[in-house]
């Protein structure tokens, strides 16, 4: 079960969020941003930038993904290492910026920012890992690297209120 409270950002007075609250994350998101919670395409959420224009190819957006991993033994240290190891592999084309363990407060995070190229896109990547009950929970931000520095601010903002309930 979902909901959303409406609220106003401190930092951003001129962009009204909305709140939205699952069984195992919150985070809050530009009202204007289309919420998609139809588990297409193994996320367990997707969430839509506006088309800038008829000519738009691409639409920045935040995706979270929860992996099971029950009997792995994967910590945040080793889905580092695995993630690092999978952009490696993915050869020229990828190119990673960050990758580190951080912490918040007392919650642990994995890090990383790369850009990738998918077809004719460029894409610049950032996400959050977080490891609680035996699953991975990636909150991740996709922009156009040309149009990166218009989403940053609100990218960021997204990635940085989501949390962990329980």
């Amino acid at each position: 079960m979902a909901f959303t409270i409406p609220t106003y950002s401190q930092t951003s007075p001129a962009i009204e969020e909305i709140e939205f609250v699952s069984q195992t994350y919150q985070f809050k998101h530009p009202r204007n941003w289309q919420l998609d919670s139809s588990k297409t395409m193994g996320t367990d959420l997707l969430l839509f930038a506006p088309l800038e224009n008829e000519s738009d190819q691409f639409r920045e957006n935040v995706n979270i993904i929860i992996q099971n991993l029950a009997g792995q033994n994967i910590d945040l240290e080793k889905h580092k290492q695995i993630t690092d190891k999978q952009l490696e592999s993915v050869g020229i084309d990828a190119k990673v910026s960050e990758s580190a363990i951080q912490k918040n407060g007392n919650e642990s995070f994995y890090r990383t920012t790369y850009v990738i190229a998918q077809g004719k896109l460029k894409l610049k990547i950032s996400s959050k890992c977080f490891i609680k009950n035996d699953k991975a929970f990636l909150i991740t931000f996709t922009s156009e690297v040309d149009k990166y520095d218009n989403y940053q601010k609100i990218g960021e903002e997204i990635l940085n209120t989501f949390r962990l309930r329980r």
